[in-house]
């Protein structure tokens, strides 16, 4: 048996036909959107969508859409510009030292420093209570003492040398930092002077050395100190070596 050969055009099940209403009477709201619904099935297949909305009368309003829509889905909508971006905000930088010369009242903190005089030594000389004995520096090396006369300007007692003292550093000409000599307290210097172990009083002045170790052939150029012994960023004071003596 050859069967039917298919037509062109494909066919749809055609929507049954409700019963007429009797006259004076309206659709039920429940049949209108089961009409509409079946309608937008039907339709739908071969022209596109077709949007129903049933009105206050119970009456479906069809309105169609147009029968192609785009296959991916864009975004129309608009959205405000990003807030304009200032510049970026930078840390600020630390103080600035305060600078001075030799043979003027440096201050930082409490403590107001003259430095007097910077002498260069290959030995110092350590007064160990019962024994005084000379300490070499050593091949390559030199010491470096910086004489001062601090005074007390605060309001409470510290040791200029001892645990720590003042200082901050002696700095060459190439930058570079050293500290004071572990023993500096045991100069003969500062033994003369009671710089370590007797604090200066508030009011007092007393005389200080500060010993230090360095390359033979470097060239002190900046003493840095600190009457809050670096707890305060901006309290440094930094005095400018112009000259040297040897001994």
């Amino acid at each position: 048996m050859i069967p039917p050969k298919p037509t062109d055009e494909p066919t749809f099940p055609t929507a049954p036909l409700p019963a007429p209403a009797p006259a004076g009477r309206k659709l039920s709201r429940r049949a209108a959107v089961l009409l509409a619904a079946w309608t937008v099935v039907v339709a739908g297949v071969s022209s596109g969508v077709t949007l129903a909305i049933v009105g206050d009368d119970g009456v479906p309003d069809v309105t169609s859409a147009p029968a192609s829509s785009p296959s991916i889905w864009q975004d129309t909508r608009t959205y405000p510009d990003d807030a304009v971006q200032g510049p970026e905000e930078l840390a600020s930088p630390s103080p600035t030292a305060k600078s001075y010369a030799m043979g003027e009242k440096a201050r930082s903190g409490g403590a107001t420093v003259v430095v007097k005089k910077v002498r260069e030594s290959a030995t110092v000389t350590i007064d160990d209570f019962d024994t005084t004995k000379t300490r070499k520096a050593g091949a390559g090396a030199k010491y470096v003492m910086v004489e001062t006369t601090v005074y007390n300007d605060g309001d409470s007692p510290f040791d200029p040398v001892c645990g720590g003292g003042i200082s901050i550093g002696l700095v060459d000409a190439e930058g570079r930092t050293f500290d004071l000599i572990e023993d500096a307290y045991l100069v003969k210097e500062n033994s003369n002077a009671k710089a370590c172990g007797e604090e200066v009083q508030p009011g007092f002045k007393r005389d200080a050395f500060f010993v230090y170790k360095l390359p033979a052939d470097a060239r002190p150029a900046h003493w840095a100190f600190s009457g809050s012994r670096g707890e305060a960023e901006d309290d440094l004071a930094i005095v400018t070596i112009t000259t040297t003596t040897s001994s």
